[in-house]
């Protein structure tokens, strides 16, 4: 009996030895300072060391925040701009003067629209070129050109590097008038407050989705200051564009981009 009692303690002692082992490594794995774009995502946090998922690009040679939202969005991590564009634009330009909309228009199709256009080209050439450099393409879920105006509920694929969120993508429940489109985003946790954004002076506004509201055809989901809405998409909204880099895209600190702040930057001398 002693010998079985000796046998089981020996055992509990190498088992607590092992679990110990891997505690360490875990907190070692932990401690160090974040190296990559992905060690600073959002929904990384409880495994880094950084409470900061704020990243600095620069846009026309001057450096703004970016929300460092998620490491796994298609493999690759998810950057929203933490600002408004200055610059309100609509989703599509009408075709017969303001607020005029033929049903078979169409104007809230993202595809290919005014709004997709100008990301991927004006707003993508405001990047630096660290940021171009790093930058992948995306796939992301748009609603079929079917669905909209007869509450349909087809998607599809298309590939872009630069894009806008999605209702479903920023947190909102799923409605019979919008399609999912993506996957709900843990940052924003269904709370409205989160989702709200302002631009560069300060001043909250509504900004665009990507997702038509599919009672109509030319109508597109916005964010609200203080509820979700839609408008035509010949108004002219906020705009937050979003795209993403490489998981292994290196970063650093830098103290000089704001006075009395650390924070954090592309590292273009390992890229």
């Amino acid at each position: 009996m002693c010998g079985m009692q000796r046998y089981v303690s020996k055992m509990f002692q190498a088992i607590y030895v092992v679990a110990m082992m891997i505690l360490f490594a875990s907190l070692a794995g932990c401690s160090g300072e974040p190296t990559t774009i992905a060690d600073i995502a959002y929904d990384q946090r409880l495994r880094s060391r950084s409470t900061d998922f704020r990243i600095f690009l620069e846009e026309n040679g001057v450096y703004v925040p970016y929300l460092v939202l998620t490491a796994n969005y298609g493999g690759n991590v998810l950057l929203l701009r933490e600002h408004l564009l200055d610059e309100r634009r609509p989703i599509n330009p009408s075709p017969h003067g303001e607020r005029r909309w033929a049903w078979q228009d169409f104007g809230a199709y993202y595809p290919d629209s005014n709004m997709d256009i100008f990301l991927n080209t004006e707003f993508k050439d405001t990047l630096g070129d660290s940021v171009i450099a790093a930058i992948v393409s995306s796939d992301i879920t748009v609603t079929d050109k079917s669905s909209i105006g007869v509450t349909g509920r087809a998607s599809y694929i298309i590939t872009r590097y630069v894009f806008l969120l999605s209702l479903r993508e920023l947190g909102v429940q799923d409605t019979t008038i919008s399609v999912p489109e993506g996957e709900r985003l843990r940052f924003f946790r269904g709370i409205h407050d989160v989702r709200v954004a302002s631009l560069s002076d300060g001043q909250e506004n509504p900004y665009w989705t990507r997702t038509p509201n599919t009672w109509g055809s030319s109508n597109v989901f916005t964010i609200g200051v203080n509820t979700i809405g839609s408008g035509t998409a010949d108004v002219y909204s906020g705009v937050r564009p979003a795209f993403c880099l490489d998981r292994s895209t290196p970063i650093k600190t830098r103290t000089d981009i704001i006075i009395g702040e650390t924070v954090f930057v592309l590292d273009t001398n390992n890229q």
